[in-house]
């Protein structure tokens, strides 16, 4: 492993910035910024600096710049940032693997409601990342997200049980240079039907109760499979095109991701698994698996795992140890039996698979936003 000279640029109002770098086994080691032969004076009177450290030719290196005494980026006690580009630009207080515009607008939702299709209208909420209005040739990887209402905070009066403020984590984790930009597309459930949208079509579950015309209450005694391949499909063929054609979004598998919780996360499974084509990011979070249990006991999501060969996917699976304070334990037993069986289809922990267990967390949408800065950074690593 050698050593080369990487570049970091730096927009700030200090006189005398400096870069602190540290490298595994170092000790801390300081670089001066310096400003630009030809400096640029951007808006309020801020100069343009740029540093030359020497970091290692391949693998992650951790840095932060100090403007002013006690004064660091990123902001926090010791807190560095970590990265494996060794072209860097500091602006506006956030980190980027690119040269951006001297002004970068922040994130903003596009929300489309309702959003018709062949599952019903629905809403469609779409994040767009901080400078997607400026930075007009750069296109972006997706990750949808399902139970769309309750994605974002800044749509709180549209969720039923609180949100994952996906938008604030997000706008965190990218000015901190953990997460790439991306589109978030929180895609609608559709209110009633939600449970059969979600379940797998091995899956079967009896009718909804009516109301009968002479009032007596009937239910349809033969049970009626899941809906997640029309589900699917919808998303493949009639939000994924709506995508490609309104916005600027990468379409390949590898820049595609897939994440929910519960019912929401045994479907993005089903997507992950069935129909690896699609997506290869996947995460799973508190999935219902108990939901496909079969006649004879078996759970049919994970009977499928053992039986097929494995996917060329990446997948984050995980469980809170609580469905609600002080009962149930989320379905942490039957994802444990998951994860066992992925161990022996040979998944290994590591950059392509990642088992997370939440202890004290419970079955809520509090509990998912508290670790879904750990499921950003998996499923949208910055490389």
């Amino acid at each position: 492993m050698g050593l080369i000279e990487a570049e970091v640029y730096l927009t700030t109002d200090a006189a005398h910035p400096y870069l602190e770098i540290k490298l595994d086994g170092e000790p801390a080691r300081t670089v001066p910024f310096k400003p630009l032969i030809r400096p640029v004076t951007a808006a309020g009177g801020l100069r343009q600096f740029v540093a030359y450290p020497l970091v290692t030719d391949v693998g992650p290196w951790s840095f932060r710049a100090c403007l002013h005494p006690g004064d660091y980026l990123p902001a926090g006690d010791n807190k560095f940032y970590t990265s494996r580009h060794r072209q860097i630009w500091l602006q506006n207080d956030q980190f980027f693997d690119y040269k951006p515009v001297a002004r970068v607008s922040p994130s903003r939702i596009v929300k489309i409601d309702p959003f018709p299709g062949t599952m019903g209208p629905r809403p469609l909420y779409i994040y767009l990342p901080r400078g997607y209005r400026e930075h007009k040739t750069r296109h972006y990887p997706v990750l949808y997200m399902q139970d769309g209402q309750n994605c974002f905070e800044r749509f709180a009066a549209d969720s039923y049980a609180g949100t994952w403020r996906a938008d604030e984590i997000a706008d965190r984790l990218i000015a901190d240079g953990a997460m790439q930009e991306c589109l978030i597309v929180g895609v609608g459930h559709g209110g009633g039907n939600r449970l059969m949208e979600y379940l797998p079509p091995y899956a079967r579950l009896p009718e909804p109760l009516e109301a009968h015309p002479t009032g007596a209450i009937k239910r349809n005694l033969i049970p009626l499979p899941g809906l997640a391949e029309q589900t699917f499909r919808f998303y493949r063929d009639e939000v994924a095109p709506y995508l490609a054609e309104h916005f600027r979004i990468q379409s390949a598998r590898e820049a595609t991701a897939i994440c929910g919780s519960s019912m929401g996360g045994l479907f993005a499974l089903y997507v992950g698994w069935e129909h690896a084509e699609f997506v290869r990011n996947v995460a799973a979070l508190s999935t219902s698996f108990w939901v496909t249990r079969g006649p004879a006991g078996q759970i049919e999501a994970i009977e499928r795992l053992k039986r097929a060969e494995p996917r060329d996917i990446r997948l984050w699976l995980d469980s809170g140890t609580l469905d609600a304070p002080g009962r149930g334990d989320d379905g942490l037993a039957l994802t444990e039996l998951a994860r066992d069986v992925l161990f022996d289809k040979g998944y290994r922990p590591g950059d392509n698979f990642h088992y997370h267990r939440a202890d004290g967390a419970t079955h809520s949408e509090a509990a998912w936003a508290a670790r879904l800065d750990q499921v950003f950074r998996f499923l949208m690593p910055l490389r």
